[in-house]
């Protein structure tokens, strides 16, 4: 727990109420590297009062390029409520606020409740990515699946139609592919296709998408590309592939 507070003795509160229940705090100074160490951080909470950091600025500071929002909780220990304060720390991403007087079981259940709901959203949200991984990408080759690789070329088709953008595809073929099984071994031939894959990508533009087709076949998409250009590309991939020792790589 990160926890943004006016002084060292209601960190130090905090601090142990929340080790009641196996929470790790650390304070804002102890951090020195907020960037790598925020990997670390489950949930925030802010004392409504600081100085040394905007509360506009929180949200931004904690939940940088993260796939589940860090769930932030501000704590005010003013006298009278105040609207405002609330509006403002809600519009700038708290996720609860909680208002003195304090109760430690009020915070530790409030703290329960989101970081729970933070480790939910967060295995849900990496399954849902890892799914979507197994969908788009190859999982021996590690290039672009067949089935995204035909909605690629069905979005090309439909850009072409409209825009007559040049694009063409190549078809590559790895032969004697299966007489390498029978003889080697199918974990051999998986190898021999996975180091023919890098050097294949390697030799492709970054805006042209490469993919495994089927079996040890290989499908290239050229954007903004004609037919001579495409035919010279060919040339040289069938000139440079053929000369490159794959066997040598799968030993």
């Amino acid at each position: 727990v990160l926890i943004l507070e006016v002084n060292e003795k209601n960190f130090t509160s905090l601090a142990t109420v929340l080790k009641r229940k196996g929470y790790e705090s650390v304070s804002y100074n102890e951090i020195n590297n907020l960037d790598k160490e925020i990997e670390n951080i489950d949930i925030v909470l802010v004392n409504t009062h600081i100085t040394y950091i905007d509360i506009s600025k929180i949200y931004e500071l904690v939940n940088t390029e993260f796939i589940v929002k860090i769930p932030i909780i501000f704590l005010d220990n003013s006298k009278e409520s105040n609207k405002e304060l609330i509006e403002k720390c809600f519009s700038n991403g708290a996720s609860d606020f909680i208002k003195r007087p304090f109760s430690s079981s009020e915070i530790l259940a409030r703290v329960d409740y989101h970081y729970d709901q933070f480790y939910k959203l967060r295995e849900y949200k990496l399954r849902v990515d890892k799914l979507a991984n197994l969908a788009t990408v190859d999982q021996l080759s590690k290039l672009t699946s067949k089935m995204h690789m035909q909605a690629i070329l069905k979005h090309q088709l439909n850009n072409y139609n409209r825009y007559k953008t040049p694009t063409s595809v190549l078809y590559i073929g790895l032969i004697n592919v299966d007489k390498i099984v029978s003889i080697c071994g199918f974990e051999y031939g998986e190898k021999l296709i996975q180091s023919f894959s890098k050097k294949l990508k390697a030799l492709i533009r970054e805006s042209d998408v490469v993919s495994r087709w089927k079996g040890s076949n290989f499908m290239v998409l050229l954007s903004n590309t004609d037919a001579k250009n495409a035919e010279n590309l060919a040339k040289k991939l069938n000139k440079t592939l053929s000369g490159i020792e794959v066997m040598k790589d799968t030993k």
